[in-house]
């Protein structure tokens, strides 16, 4: 077998540049979307879902503190809207994009027709048209070009970056006899041009091309098209389940290409695969290929699998896929011998055996069952693995393609794409000597060969934890669990065998900066379960739900007239935030800081300073608290006369401080507190 994989195939510059943006920025920001699918890849897209960013369609679903703009870019209105909301855009838009739509948008400014080859729907070409406010004429082959309305006005022509050089010039020769006053931007991408040029020369050559790429993804549909008109055998592959294994043969030349919006692993695991369709002489335990040759040719002693194509008294007739059928007599299908095919076959069924003669004189194939079962009788440890039992090896050695190792004299082969779940493997050698546990994919009785998997157990183990994880969950209910993994917009805890996430304004009923000033990993707690969306795989836990809401005894705490410490937290122009307890604020008015005059509240206090102050008002409704540091503070510039009441001078002083603070800082206050109330 003969693999051809394009250089040119995978991220191209600008979706590796969008994909790279939303990277960067995941811990940047305490929630982040995307506007549209970053790319056209369900594998990339979900992995950032489950890392908690999100794909929205329009403006009005975004609820997160930044939105990036994929590379495909946005028509201006939606940057408007976004920043009409407070959003903070991250533009990733391609570089060629954004060339595209300067070009528009002077052309248009200058009283241009603007003409865009591609498709009316993709969001490239909606996002150019934006800027020649959304009056372009669309048109995605020439005979929509002839139908354009004739104009002595300029014309400007673009195109969409993945189109084909083939379309654009058939649309092109429309347009150039159509117009006199032309001016024609080839803004196809380069890297889109040698992508099609590249595949196009491996198609030529192969026997089966395999196109990588998103369903979703235009370039991805395009390349297909193309390698499609020079290899009748091109199938399209969005993941490595939708390979035709049962239709390659190791005689086949294979052409493998990639869309814009593939990922390098999954070309990598892809390629991983067809090699272990062509292993080297000396590795004869990857026995697949021999089965396929058994389909034609086959000898004496060989295992072989068929179909039971008709069962009697005596015998039972079997399609080997040779060109005579098979028989196996009565007395050669069980041990015992003597026991009716009928009561253990019937039409259709599948049976292995062993080739004992492949001419009995009459041009007919003699098969037995009794033979192999003698050897399995035997054989305990490969009855076992033929039965469907899992086993343990220590794997021996890395080859190409997978790991080998033996058990028991019995040589087993675990190919690259049976060792994870899910994934590629790179580093193959990382599981030389490690212990895995496996289960049989394919069994050469006669050779004690056996395929195996290890990445379908543990594939069926956790799914089998996590059905069991989410039979046992309830919404509203209380669990234990472990803190996993933090992030900026949260806590991930594992609550038996599945993942939920606290976000960051479930952890604390004050306002929290990083998860990581109230958890640790490794942390036990206790969460209560918010909502549960199994279908998507996503648990809401709670953190702060389970505890005491600061301000619930505030007022017992802090009394009117009581003495508190706390640490001063914020300066403002208008007094300073002291800090009494974890989400509890008092706020000591600029008039109540000292008893001599000052002009900045930080010729009196500063930050991470300890004072003590007096309580002159609490309203727990409102969640704000007035003290006073100067009640606290003899006064040697005023002091009373003797004889006179100092405490109803101290009690009309207080309570026109109260008055004042009340007045003088209800706006800014209010913004402060409702900042502070956003965590909740």
């Amino acid at each position: 077998m003969k693999i051809l994989v394009a250089k040119n195939s995978g991220f191209c510059f600008g979706v590796r540049r969008a994909v790279k943006a939303v990277i960067q920025n995941i811990n940047k920001f305490s929630s982040l979307s995307t506007f549209g699918p970053i790319i056209h890849n369900p594998q990339v897209v979900e992995g950032f879902r489950k890392r908690g960013v999100f794909a929205i369609n329009s403006v009005d679903e975004v609820n997160t503190q930044a939105v990036v703009i994929r590379s495909h870019g946005a028509p201006p209105e939606i940057f408007a809207a976004f920043e009409q909301k407070g959003i903070k855009i991250i533009d990733a838009t391609c570089p060629y994009v954004h060339r595209i739509q300067k070009t528009v948008q002077n052309a248009w400014q200058n009283d241009n027709i603007i003409v865009i080859i591609g498709e009316q729907e993709h969001p490239e070409v909606v996002g150019i048209n934006g800027y020649c406010n959304g009056e372009a004429f669309i048109v995605n082959s020439a005979e929509e070009a002839k139908n354009l309305p004739t104009t002595t006005k300029p014309v400007c022509v673009v195109a969409q970056t993945t189109s084909t050089q083939k379309k654009w010039q058939e649309v092109l020769e429309v347009l150039e006899k159509k117009y006199y006053n032309i001016t024609i931007n080839n803004t196809i991408c380069f890297a889109t041009e040698d992508r099609q040029r590249e595949a196009i020369e491996i198609a030529q050559k192969a026997t089966v091309m395999l196109v990588l790429g998103g369903k979703e993804s235009s370039n991805t549909r395009k390349l297909f098209l193309l390698c499609s008109e020079y290899c009748k055998r091109t199938y399209a592959v969005e993941s490595i389940a939708d390979i035709p294994a049962d239709t390659i043969s190791t005689d086949d030349i294979i052409g493998i290409t990639a869309g814009a919006s593939t990922p390098d692993w999954l070309i990598e695991e892809v390629v991983t695969k067809m090699s272990e369709f062509d292993k080297p002489e000396d590795q004869t335990f990857t026995f697949e290929q021999e089965i396929d040759k058994s389909m034609v040719r086959i000898h004496p002693g060989q295992m072989v699998k068929g179909t039971v194509i008709y069962v009697n008294d005596s015998e039972i007739g079997i399609n080997i896929g040779y060109k005579a059928d098979g028989f196996v007599s009565k007395e050669e299908l069980t041990i015992q011998g003597n026991i009716s095919p009928k009561d253990l076959y019937k039409s259709g069924d599948e049976i292995e055996v062993e080739v004992i003669k492949i001419n009995d004189g009459n041009g007919n194939v003699i098969l037995s069952r009794k033979a192999m079962l003698n050897r399995l009788a035997n054989d305990k440890v490969l009855a076992a693995i033929q039965a469907g039992e899992t086993f343990e090896v220590t794997v021996a050695e890395a080859v190409k393609g997978g790991l080998t190792a033996e058990l028991d004299g019995i040589r087993v082969f675990i190919p690259a794409s049976q060792i994870r779940s899910k994934g590629f493997v790179k580093e193959l050698s990382q599981y030389v000597g490690q212990t895995l546990k496996l289960k049989a994919l394919e069994v050469d009785i006669q050779k004690r060969r056996v395929v195996a998997t290890h990445g379908q157990l543990v594939a069926e183990e956790r799914a089998k934890a996590s059905e069991e994880a989410w039979s046992k969950l309830t919404e509203g209910a209380t669990v234990k669990g472990i803190v996993r993994r933090l992030a900026d917009f949260g806590a991930f805890v594992d609550i038996g065998g599945v993942d939920g996430l606290i976000h960051i304004g479930d952890l604390a009923w004050y306002r929290v900066g990083k998860p990581s000033e109230v958890l640790n990993i490794n942390d036990e707690i206790e969460v209560v379960i918010l909502s549960l969306d199994k279908e998507k795989e996503r648990i809401s836990l709670g953190y702060k739900q389970l505890k005491t809401k600061p301000w619930d005894f505030a007022a017992e705490k802090y009394p009117v007239n009581s003495i508190v410490t706390g640490t001063v937290v914020r300066i403002t122009p208008f007094g300073a935030f002291i800090s009494l307890e974890q989400g509890i604020d008092g706020l000591v008015h600029i008039s109540e800081v000292s008893n001599e005059f000052i002009k900045r509240v930080e010729d009196a206090v500063r930050v991470g300073q300890s004072v003590e102050a007096l309580v002159l008002d609490i309203n727990t409704e409102t969640k704000r608290i007035s003290l006073s540091i100067k009640a606290l503070t003899a006064d040697t510039s005023n002091e009373p006369v003797p004889g006179e009441d100092t405490d109803i001078v101290n009690k009309d002083d207080s309570e026109m401080a109260r008055t004042a603070i009340l007045e003088a800082v209800e706006e800014e206050a209010e913004k402060e507190t409702s900042e502070e109330e956003k965590g909740e």
